[in-house]
């Protein structure tokens, strides 16, 4: 794993290299040690930090045909690099329009020392973090942390109050934006290239593809065969060279099939696979009877897997926990994610394979694709699904969300006698706001209504897969490692996308392309199970039981500006009274029936009170 940094100042004075120094020094935690290496040239200092074993195609940096390059980058395709003589070469040679060959997850910025230019990219999406703060005319500056932009000291650190709202509200207003003033992302698949008293230039190097969406004609068992092949080789590209590998296993499909498949090519050579399940109940629950129908399967077909119950046990870390001073996520040891890359770290893992992403693309479930084939005009297929959905319920459900209008929906689900739905994310969180924050914002979220391709599109073309992946890429820098995520392979994914979607419906079943392709690598108890297991649904019950403790701090919080600036804090107070006891969410939790109002209240205020704990502590 390694982050980067540097700056540019753009009225072309040197640079100084003391602040690489500080910058380094910032984005390390206490007990790494990276290797350093620091490069400065006229008015550029670029900065590298690499903090260990590194995963196959992830190279040092490179100075080549007089480029000098700080790249966090784990390529594909180092044979095709090797053979352009080296990623600087050809930089240097094809500068942005290079970037189209460079397949896998990067962030990188090289200086072109003949060209006086500073050309900076990110991956396809977003999967290595890129920050930057851009003054024309006087600096560039960059960093794989936010903590290292502030720390070169050439611009003062402060937070963007609206984006906190935007958070709250699960409302992500564009992928360029941060979390703090001042201080941009650079955007998945784009590049700027600079130079002192010169104009700035922007492009994309890669993008999706709309008209690809389902225009592959191919049938069900290729597809199966070259996804299965595809999903392969992206596990096997991210396996380092040596040392064990931890892996996500939540007993989905996608985590699973990465766990056996990353396992399966680690076991010839005697090498471990670390993998780590978020469980709200200890492991015997799961390995007889009850939720054992997601993992146990897993774990009795692969028996040499090193499985690792990862368990929230300390509820009032969880109500008030230490914050993460780049993110609004917290990083508290006893954080699950925490404890995760800590372990792994601990045991010699420095990659985490994640099945982040597959939801989107490889393993697409069945929004729209029934409204798809109906507008189509598919009427063999749709009679045969919708015969295989068995009940007019399932039925409308399939249909109903993606073709009426909202008003004309909600008329048709009071004559049918359906509940009115209940107040959603954004409407339960903007209960507990002042006006002023909430002024010109639209609390109905957008309806993903229409065909199969345009939802299947937009899923990827959201900012929700690159918040994840830089989540997970900001706290696993804490413990020096990597998160690569194999289900957003570029290959896979434009490959996914252009499948028709009638082949992620199939004979009743939904995600059936993946299912297909995992046949032999999934246990089939598994394969075929249609619910999955939400291993978080605790997590209300940890906020009920430190109820006093919270009532406590927000009296503390309504002496500070910033978050009573923000929060109506008599509005928390009352829902935060209101909650039932966390027995009583417990039983609800395990009977499956209850006040399920009240959990989505519970959710709200952890999503608030990570809000004001930051305020509190990087505010």
């Amino acid at each position: 794993m390694r982050l980067i940094a540097g700056f540019l100042h753009l009225d072309g004075r040197p640079a100084d290299s003391s602040r690489l120094h500080a910058m380094a020094a910032a984005m390390t935690e206490a007990g790494l040690s990276p290797q350093v290496e620091m490069q400065v040239d006229g008015p550029v200092a670029l900065l590298t930090l690499d903090f260990g074993p590194a995963p196959q195609g992830e190279g040092a940096p490179v100075r080549d045909h007089g480029v000098i390059l700080a790249a966090d980058a784990r390529l594909d395709e180092p044979d095709t690099i090797r053979s352009e003589a080296g990623l600087g070469t050809l930089l240097a040679e094809r500068g942005a329009a290079g970037l189209g060959v460079l397949a896998g997850d990067f962030a990188l910025a090289a200086w072109n020392r003949r060209e006086r230019s500073l050309l900076c990219a990110r991956d396809a999406f977003g999967v290595r973090p890129f920050f930057f703060a851009h003054r024309p005319g006087d600096l560039f500056v960059f960093a794989s942390l936010p903590r290292g932009v502030y720390a070169s000291g050439l611009l003062a650190r402060s937070v963007n109050p609206d984006f906190l709202v935007g958070e709250l509200l699960f409302q992500f207003d564009g992928p360029e934006r941060s979390l703090f003033q001042g201080v941009q992302r650079l955007a998945p698949g784009s590049w700027l290239e600079l130079t002192p008293d010169g104009p700035v230039r922007s492009g994309r190097h890669w993008s999706l593809d709309p008209a690809s969406v389902g225009s592959l004609r191919i049938n069900p068992v290729d597809a199966a065969a070259e996804m299965s092949r595809l999903m392969a080789a992206a596990v096997h590209r991210r396996l380092p060279a040596t040392g064990p590998v931890a892996a996500h296993l939540s007993g989905g499909l996608d985590s699973s099939a990465i766990a056996i498949i990353a396992a399966r090519a680690l076991r010839p050579a005697g090498r471990r696979l670390l993998a780590y399940s978020h469980t709200p109940k200890p492991f015997g629950d799961y390995r007889f009877g009850g939720d054992g129908a997601y993992l146990a399967p897993v774990l009795q077909q692969e028996p040499d897997i090193d499985w690792h119950p990862i368990r929230t046990v300390d509820s009032a870390a969880f109500a008030l926990p230490m914050m993460d001073r780049d993110q609004l996520f917290p990083a508290d040891p006893s954080y699950r994610d925490s404890q995760t890359l800590s372990h792994a770290s601990r045991n010699g893992a420095c990659v985490l394979l994640s099945g982040w992403g597959g939801d989107e693309a490889a393993s697409y479930g069945w929004r729209g694709v029934l409204a798809e084939a109906l507008v189509a005009g598919h009427w063999v297929y749709l009679a045969s699904e919708l015969r295989a959905l068995g009940s007019v319920g399932a039925v409308w459900g399939a249909l109903s969300p993606f073709l009426l209008p909202d008003g004309l929906r909600s008329l048709s689900e009071r004559a049918l006698g359906r509940a009115n739905p209940a107040p959603g994310i954004a409407e339960l969180a903007a209960e507990l706001l002042r006006p002023e924050p909430l002024a010109d914002r639209c609390l109905t979220p957008p309806v993903r209504r229409g065909q199969a391709r345009q939802i299947r599109l937009s899923l990827l073309s959201g900012h929700g897969l690159t918040r994840r992946a830089e989540h997970w890429a900001i706290l696993a820098a804490r413990h020096g490692m990597s998160v690569s995520f194999p289900m957003l392979d570029r290959r896979l994914v434009e490959f996914a996308l252009s499948l028709p979607s009638t082949l992620f419906v199939r004979e009743g079943w939904s995600r059936r392309v993946f299912r297909d392709a995992t046949a032999g690598i999934l246990p089939e108890p598994l394969r075929w199970k249609r619910t999955k297991l939400d291993l978080v649904v605790e997590d209300p019950v940890h906020v009920a039981a430190q109820r006093l403790p919270l009532t406590e701090r927000l009296a503390l919080w309504r002496q500070h500006d910033a978050i009573t600036d923000l929060f109506d804090l008599d509005a928390v107070a009352a829902r935060l009274e209101a909650l039932p006891p966390a027995e009583d969410l417990a039983r609800t939790i395990d009977a499956g029936q209850g006040d399920w109002t009240a959990i989505d209240q519970a959710g709200s205020l952890t999503r608030a009170f990570r809000v004001m704990s930051y305020l509190e502590q990087h505010g």
